[in-house]
């Protein structure tokens, strides 16, 4: 079986080797087009890797021929493409560059513009992971650079939005009448309604009788028009607006119309927006506790495990497989692409045999670690929980004049007997038949008394693709989180999230208990926690706070 499908990818590679050549013969135009709609629009996810192959070798080549403008234009493109997919840090580096290489040329009409839109693009990135005024740097920044009124337009409606974002209403109100002023002296009439829906939506933070009347009117000319991502905007502006005047009623009306136009949009992304709104709305108690928990985290995570470092090993690569090709080409001897892609297969087979080998001796370790655990417990159990409770039997036989004594000492030995099962309980096997029954007895059996406990769906995560090494140790690290908070707390609230993300799975625990000072405490269970993550190619971090709670993430 693995011996076959080897040999199939070898027989994959030989073909994408061969192909090379029909796949750099495509006219630049054309592709550039074509590509630019699967890096921007996500149009076709299967073909991202060679969308940022295309426009990497298109970088290059027109960076050693010193055609800087083409070069930077297609930087904006990648930079684009991979905001799009969240890759907000990769975003901010290919901007940066396309920056750098714009400082060494001469002011005129092409570098401006080229300059804002750079410039511009930094500001929505900053933006987006809350860095608030370096965003608003950026934005003002970009303004120096807009070739004429209308080019502003959008970059001063961001720096209205930043300002809204950063609850600086009078600052907001005063750049979103600007860009009302300025949309009304064009024929746009998708580019008006975006102008007064924002524009209403700033007055009735201020409490401006006109903000409703603008955000109603913003929303007729997207009806007329037919601009269903517009009225979606409407929608969730309106539901905020009634929300806020405290009509719970109108707001889930508008909320659920806006539900229904995110399932018209068919975005994941604007489906998911609508669904927080309507859980905004949501006046259960557990609910409101557990969206304050999950907003925490999202603002307290930092930069996240570079998703975008497989993309970023294909293409460089793909960018040596066609070197390699070109040079072939220009000898003309044919048949050392193929020697050339044999040696290379060797090569990566060799690594592939070494990774796998590699991989074995770590689940090896881990399941002598595990085996190592499982005596320990069987020793535990029979040379001192038994021993213990036959001494309790004894005192209880024996001591029977001195009933103070006899009761404080069966009271400490059956402490002793207890916690010498928990050590048991602790370092047993783990079946993972049923990883999901497991988790939910676990739970259970670590569930302090008066504490509320919330988990989101087992089955978003595939546990059929997580290996058996790796769920054991995630077993056993929710153990060691779930009795640190039994311990030590005094939570009330205790909330378990499974998110599957593509490639990658992740756990996030989180309590709002008494928290600790992470710099004034000796952090031994939560060592151990790395320590098992780090054993199964997974990453552990955690934040906390006196007084703030308990936040931890398991990525694997």
């Amino acid at each position: 079986m693995k011996k076959s499908r080897f040999l199939f990818l070898f027989f994959l590679f030989g073909l994408s080797v061969l192909g090379l050549h029909t796949i750099y013969s495509q006219k630049s135009n054309d592709s550039l087009w074509y590509y630019n709609n699967i890096i921007t629009k996500l149009e076709d996810s299967d073909k991202l890797n060679a969308a940022f192959l295309f426009f990497d070798r298109e970088i290059q080549k027109q960076l050693s021929r010193g055609d800087t403008i083409p070069a930077v234009q297609n930087l904006r493109r990648v930079a684009i493409g991979q905001y799009e997919l969240g890759f907000l840090y990769e975003s901010e580096a290919t901007a940066v560059q396309a920056l750098k290489l714009l400082e060494n040329l001469k002011s005129n009409p092409i570098t401006k513009e080229a300059r804002s839109g750079v410039l511009n693009h930094l500001g929505i990135v900053y933006r987006n992971i809350k860095s608030y005024d370096k965003s608003l740097s950026y934005y003002k920044e970009a303004l120096k650079y807009a070739v004429d009124y209308s080019d502003s337009i959008p970059t001063i409606n961001n720096i209205s939005n930043v300002y809204l974002d950063q609850g600086k209403y009078k600052q907001a109100l005063k750049n979103s009448k600007l860009v009302a002023e300025m949309r009304l002296k064009q024929n746009d009439s998708i580019g008006i309604a975006r102008a007064f829906d924002n524009l209403g939506f700033v007055q009735s933070k201020l409490n401006i009788p006109n903000g409703l009347t603008n955000m109603r009117k913003a929303l007729n000319i997207r009806l007329r028009e037919h601009d269903v991502s517009g009225m979606y905007s409407s929608r969730h502006h309106l539901s905020e607006y009634f929300l806020n005047q405290g009509n719970r009623q109108k707001a889930v009306e508008h909320a659920e119309q806006a539900y229904d136009l995110a399932k018209q949009l068919n975005s994941a992304s604007y489906i998911e927006n609508a669904l927080s709104l309507l859980l905004d709305l949501s006046d259960d108690p557990k609910i409101i506790e557990y969206r304050k928990l999950t907003d925490s985290l999202s603002l307290a995570k930092q930069i996240q495990e570079n998703k975008y470092a497989v993309i970023k090993y294909n293409v460089e690569k793909e960018r040596q497989n066609t070197q390699m090709a070109e040079l072939q080409k220009e000898r003309e001897k044919r048949y050392k692409i193929i020697f050339l892609s044999a040696f290379l297969l060797a090569v990566m087979g060799a690594m592939f045999i070494l990774y796998r080998k590699n991989q074995q001796r770590k689940r090896e370790l881990v399941q002598t670690v595990q085996k190592t655990e499982a005596r320990i417990s069987k020793r535990v159990h029979d040379d001192l929980a038994n021993d213990v409770s036959g001494v309790m039997t004894f005192v209880e036989n024996k001591l029977s004049t001195s009933t103070n004594f006899k009761e404080n000492l069966l009271n400490y030995l059956n402490d002793i007997y207890l916690r010498a099962r928990d050590i048991s309980v602790a370092n047993t096997g783990v079946d993972v038949s049923d990883f999901p029954a497991a988790l939910k007895s676990l739970i259970a059996q670590y569930h302090p008394k008066g504490v509320n406990v919330i988990t989101s769906p087992y089955s978003n995560i595939n546990w059929d693709d997580v290996p058996e090494h790796k769920k054991i140790q995630l077993y056993k690290c929710l153990q060691e989180l779930l009795v640190n908070s039994k311990k030590h707390s005094k939570a009330t609230l205790i909330s378990i999230a499974f998110n599957g993300k593509g490639k990658k799975n992740e756990i996030v625990y989180s309590d709002n208990g008494i928290g600790f000072d992470s710099d004034n405490i000796v952090l031994g269970g939560l060592n151990n926690v790395e320590t098992r993550m780090t054993e199964i190619e997974g990453s552990f971090s955690f934040e906390s706070n006196e007084g703030k709670g308990f936040i931890a993430s398991l990525l694997f």
